[in-house]
């Protein structure tokens, strides 16, 4: 039970921290692409709703550590350790946007300095992005020492942080661009029709790894029909994002009962 635990902890990590970064880009692009600074600024605010996640994941990362004692160990085995690599890297994420989003609320930074703090942040995410993505391509574990591992980390991320990005904007009750909001769910369709085709050769691959009593694909023998429902409920949350989408921008485009009251009154009172 408890190493079950550990593997939940795992996957909670691999997942919740990659959308988290992804996440955190998609709304910091789109305060830079805002076409007014209040709506800048209100993107920026809610930048905590994905540095959260990245938080949660990172501490449920803390269950390998066994005991807190044994950070120590993380930090001396940077450079040489995929897991201390991967910790330190997040670390470094959330201190630069942590810093960047409490420094975001200023009113006298200029678009200059925005994009460059943007530049920076985007930066630490995908370095961390990248080294959470090859830290379990280890030599000793044949079926994650496949080079189709780190890729599919990568497009998963993707596929989750335009998600995250996208409900962190509705949470900031800011509505975004028709065309941001496509090149946001293209690139997500893309990536989770690539990483379903990915998975699939890495199910293939998994054919070469076995043992005198088994195959590696004897052990997993609903891979495809998982991959097959990954791609369905991937797109299925994309196609509710894109729908979510055109709710708010139909509901924002019509007057309030109130509003039309008001304006109909004031029409009745004017003068012949």
């Amino acid at each position: 039970m408890e190493t079950a635990l550990t593997e939940i902890t795992l996957v909670l990590f691999t997942t919740i921290a990659p959308a988290g970064l992804v996440g955190y880009g998609v709304m910091a692009l789109y305060s830079l692409v805002a076409s007014e600074r209040a709506q800048a600024e209100a993107a920026s605010r809610y930048l905590v709703v994905p540095l959260v996640l990245v938080i949660t994941g990172l501490i449920a990362s803390a269950t390998h550590l066994g005991t807190p004692a044994n950070a120590l160990y993380v930090l001396a085995g940077v450079g040489r350790s995929p897991l201390a690599n991967e910790v330190i890297a997040v670390v470094a994420f959330l201190v630069a946007g942590g810093a960047w989003w409490m420094v975001s609320f200023r009113d006298d930074i200029t678009l200059g300095v925005r994009r460059a703090a943007v530049a920076v942040v985007l930066l630490a995410a995908l370095v961390a992005l990248y080294f959470i993505s090859v830290a379990y391509s280890v030599p000793w574990i044949p079926t994650w020492a496949l080079p189709t591992v780190p890729l599919t980390l990568f497009l998963n991320a993707l596929v989750s942080g335009v998600v995250v990005g996208l409900l962190g904007l509705a949470v900031a009750r800011q509505q975004p661009s028709p065309r941001f909001v496509a090149a946001a769910l293209v690139v997500a369709a893309v990536a989770a029709v690539a990483n379903g085709a990915v998975l699939l050769v890495q199910w293939h691959e998994l054919a070469a790894i076995e043992t005198t009593l088994v195959a590696a694909p004897d052990l997993v023998p609903w891979t495809p029909a998982a991959i097959g429902g990954f791609l369905v409920l991937s797109l299925a949350a994309l196609a509710l994002c894109a729908v979510a989408e055109r709710c708010r921008k139909a509901r924002r485009g019509v007057p309030s009962e109130k509003n039309a009251l008001v304006a109909g009154a004031s029409e009745g009172a004017a003068p012949a």
